[in-house]
């Protein structure tokens, strides 16, 4: 940490200046709780570095909570940024981040790191410095990669966060339908052969919402559905997206899932193109896009699907109640 941290007389007149009301940024107050902690220096006061936190929190201004959180998050980048110099990635120091890199942002990509494959990752990091990406946009790409942990999850400080196994052959599927969802999300509407959007937005694990789904024909989960309207008078248009390593290789799956949207895609792997599309027998009608890494190439166009409208609306109303439970 940087020197002015380095003494207890330096650590004092910084925790005045706290509290007398000065304001410090957040990365500057983890580096001086990180000195205090590492120094010793709660031990004049306190029998714990928890105990002083307790005590100090309201002189400082703030909860202990948001401390404890700020330690933790300037660690975590400290660790980050020391790894990344090792392959040539070189970043500020943490008492130099400019404001714009959160605590928020940092915490999503420490959950990002646990799954996300390592060319996905380090842009994203890249992302948070220059601030070209959103803490939205940030927790959309977490919530992608997320399924592949399988509901795990680290529980309480010294826990070790749960690590994609990427032999699991589950895990390894999911990290890619993230890797795919991502890029979509990312690229705009180009894939659709627009330019321009009024409206645009992919979201993934989509079910037809029914009041009743008794009597129903199949209902099957989308992987993604991408919404897109080029202005705002222009019809929406509902695409249904499915992932290549789920398909059942049966054409009556894809002609019911088509009743459900406007157009309907199959995502496969390039490096397998002709042989994905016979294998999973796949009509005509369903355009198909071909993936390598985060690079997307249309294979095939779609044909406007045979939409029934009460189907449509029971997956727009499928939409609507995923997105109240966030």
């Amino acid at each position: 940490m940087a020197n002015e941290y380095s003494n207890p007389r330096a650590i004092k007149e910084l925790l005045k200046q706290l509290e007398s009301g000065t304001s410090m940024p957040w990365p500057k107050l983890s580096c001086l709780l990180n000195a205090i902690e590492e120094s010793g220096y709660w031990e004049e006061t306190s029998d714990s570095f928890t105990e002083w936190l307790k005590y100090n929190s309201d002189r400082i201004g703030l909860k202990q909570s948001t401390l404890w959180r700020y330690l933790v998050v300037g660690r975590y980048y400290q660790s980050l940024r020391e790894q990344l110099s090792k392959v040539k990635l070189n970043y500020p120091p943490l008492e130099e981040l400019p404001n714009h890199v959160s605590p928020e942002k940092l915490e999503l990509l420490s959950k990002l790191a646990r799954v996300a494959p390592r060319d996905f990752f380090e842009p994203a990091v890249e992302m948070v410095l220059e601030n070209s990406i959103s803490r939205n946009e940030l927790r959309a790409e977490w919530q992608a990669f997320r399924p592949a942990l399988q509901g795990k999850t680290a529980r309480g400080r010294g826990v070790l966060a749960p690590q994609i196994n990427p032999k699991n052959e589950e895990q390894y599927h999911s990290v890619l339908e993230a890797m795919i969802i991502n890029a979509l999300r990312s690229i705009g509407p180009e894939w659709l052969g627009k330019r321009k959007a009024h409206m645009y937005d992919v979201r993934m694990h989509v079910w037809p919402d029914y009041p009743n789904i008794q009597n129903r024909a199949p209902r099957y989960q989308f992987d993604a559905v991408a919404l897109y309207k080029e202005t705002k008078s222009s019809q929406l248009q509902v695409h249904g997206i499915e992932i290549g390593h789920a398909f059942v290789s049966k054409h009556n799956k894809f002609v019911d899932m088509a009743s459900y949207c406007d157009y309907l895609w199959v995502v496969i792997n390039r490096s397998n193109n002709m042989y994905s599309i016979n294998q999973y027998h796949i009509p005509d009608f369903i355009g198909v896009i071909s993936v390598e890494g985060t690079e997307i190439s249309v294979i095939r166009e779609p044909q406007p699907c045979d939409k029934d409208s009460e189907n449509s609306s029971s997956l727009l109303k499928g939409l609507l109640v995923k997105e109240t439970r966030k």
